[in-house]
């Protein structure tokens, strides 16, 4: 999923307007450059940084440090290894797959859907000189299979690989569905077909096998920050909670890149605007608040890149914990929550609207709201389902059941306004319907690594976080069964119906139908609420006009294509 907020988690991941009307997106309110689009540069005017010279600085939230494209999981991380690895398979900024940009250089999947083969380009070379070559892409699969693997990437597409459980389940060393079928092929056969197969299976980032072929997934992660890549930078310092500095790999073989590196300063959210202003970075993510737009209207060497954000943010329950077992307990507190007056607080006409479903607004298959619960903020509504569930309000204004206090921790990161507010509007809210909640607060990371480790899943109750999507709204990742933690279900959520109806939503080709199936989805989801689902937002980055090709998209990150980002000043 995901700005500060967005975890994308990628989730990557990964993609127009402002708000909805019905089921519908309106065009963004305030939409200056997209991507594309030309930088005007003003005759004679100097721009803040221009001191710095060719020198791309991005502000933003730390990384984590996990620079290996496999096991990586933050959208900050992402952008950095989108920097140094290029994809098997590629993404357009309309979301469409293409060999454009990728390793492969053409592709071909059988007409019963289960043979997937890709041919790499001849001559791409790893930074230290050694080509790329289908053994490299055989061993990244591989890996992901591995039974100690830690990463996210073990979802639908690639467990369907032919001999994809028995190497999980540590019966077989390599999967059979996976062959190098000479130095440049790579044959890929499922067991079923689905109509996500391919983006699963080929939008992602190999990994070269001389370097990271070690022992055990311990020791691959050593080299988590001495990442060995083939993409347009190389990876030249990481300074732990202050910048990440990139070179140019002059041997890019897209052409060397016209920049002559890349910094991804680390900026403390209350500060990217001011260091914006002064120059001090030429690119920021802002939070997109509704007065950081009223800041940014004076700024002269600025240019808005504003499109709305395939992703969405949430709370979600811990479902180890008994409490949030019952569904009457789930819609009392999403009814006991103010998120209509959260939203408009927090984003006024400009940034977001409330979420209601795991599926983004800028995708085909967003659901008619029309036909969701929009749960408006109604206490008094909140409090019969609570007496419903058998929760019932004590002497102390406090509810209790079989003596137990209705009582839990809401777990958040600090480093977002969102997110300090959302947790703290919750604990004032819950408090007037009987509900005691405890606000911790704890840094991006740190949030991220104790609801990611299993061994953790009764240390917290409830979290929040965003997720960046990809163009397809398949959720299987997030919500199923087989992707509990490593995997992106963190809150440990099953539920038979939504798994049936996520794997028919896999399984089905037809556009048309599959939109149906979601629309189910989104009612089921509606309904269970496995999320506290928050908003979905614009995603404004604000660009020094001094950069030019700097083109995020709904579908796209920044680093895409970062060989042809320049400075003009």
């Amino acid at each position: 999923m995901l700005k500060k907020s967005v975890v994308l988690l990628l989730i990557f991941a990964m993609v127009v307007s402002t708000f909805l009307i019905g089921c519908t997106p309106k065009e963004p309110a305030a939409v200056e450059p997209g991507p594309g689009n030309e930088v005007t540069e003003e005759p004679g005017a100097v721009y803040p940084g221009a001191e710095r010279g060719n020198v791309l600085t991005v502000g933003g939230t730390s990384p984590q440090g996990i620079f290996n494209p496999l096991t990586s999981s933050t959208t900050y991380d992402r952008y950095i290894y989108e920097l140094i690895f290029d994809p098997l398979l590629q993404v357009e900024p309309s979301g469409a797959l293409t060999t454009d940009g990728a390793l492969a250089k053409e592709y071909k999947v059988s007409d019963d859907g289960l043979v997937y083969t890709f041919h790499l380009r001849e001559g791409i070379k790893w930074h230290d000189g050694t080509e790329v070559t289908a053994d490299d892409v055989v061993f990244s699969y591989n890996t992901i299979l591995a039974p100690d693997y830690k990463g996210k990437l073990y979802i639908a597409g690639i467990q369907s690989i032919v001999g994809a459980k028995d190497v999980k389940d540590g019966k077989a060393e390599v999967a059979e569905g996976i062959k190098a079928l000479d130095k440049y092929t790579v044959e890929v056969i499922v067991e079923k077909a689905m109509s996500v197969t391919l983006r699963q299976i080929a939008n992602f980032y190999p990994v070269p096998k001389h370097y990271y072929e070690k022992a055990n997934a311990e020791e691959m992660a050593a080299l988590d920050r001495d990442p060995l890549g083939n993409g347009a930078f190389k990876l030249k310092k990481y300074e732990v909670e202050q910048y990440v500095e990139l070179e140019p790999n002059k041997d890019y073989w897209q052409g060397a890149p016209k920049l002559d590196g890349i910094i991804w300063k680390v900026v403390a959210n209350e500060n990217e605007l001011a260091e914006f202003e002064v120059g001090s970075v030429d690119a920021v993510n802002f939070e997109n608040a509704k007065e950081n737009y009223e800041v940014i209207e004076g700024y002269k060497h600025s240019e808005l890149i504003n499109n709305w954000n395939n992703g969405y943010a949430y709370a979600a329950f811990n479902f180890t914990n008994p409490i949030f077992q019952d569904k009457l307990v789930r819609q009392a507190l999403v009814y006991g929550l103010d998120r209509h007056g959260f939203v408009q607080s927090f984003f006024g006409d400009l940034g977001g609207q409330v979420a209601h479903t795991p599926i983004s607004p800028v995708s085909w298959a967003y659901p008619d709201l029309s036909q969701l619960n929009e749960y408006k903020y109604n206490p008094e509504k909140a409090g019969e389902l609570l007496d419903q569930a058998g929760w019932t309000m004590g002497n102390d204004g406090f509810r209790y059941k079989d003596g137990k206090k209705l009582a839990f921790k809401w777990t958040s990161y600090n480093e977002a306004e969102w997110s300090t507010k959302v947790s703290a509007l919750a604990a004032e809210n819950w408090k007037q319907i009987g509900v005691d909640c405890e606000i911790v607060l704890m840094d991006f990371n740190s949030l991220s690594e104790l609801t990611s480790d299993p061994g953790n899943k009764g240390k917290w109750d409830i979290t929040n976080a965003a997720w960046g999507l990809t163009a397809d709204p398949d959720m299987y990742s997030t919500f199923s069964k087989t992707t509990l933690p490593p995997g992106n279900n963190k809150g440990y959520f099953q539920n038979d119906k939504i798994e049936e109806l996520m794997v028919k939503g896999q399984t089905e080709f037809d556009e048309a139908k599959r939109k149906d199936i979601y629309l189910e989805l989104a009612k089921e989801f509606n309904e269970e609420l496995p999320y506290i689902f928050v908003y979905v937002r614009m995603n404004p980055w604000l660009v020094n006009k001094r950069v030019k090709n700097f083109n995020p998209t709904e579908f796209t990150q920044w680093s895409t294509n970062s060989h042809l980002i320049e400075i003009v000043q």
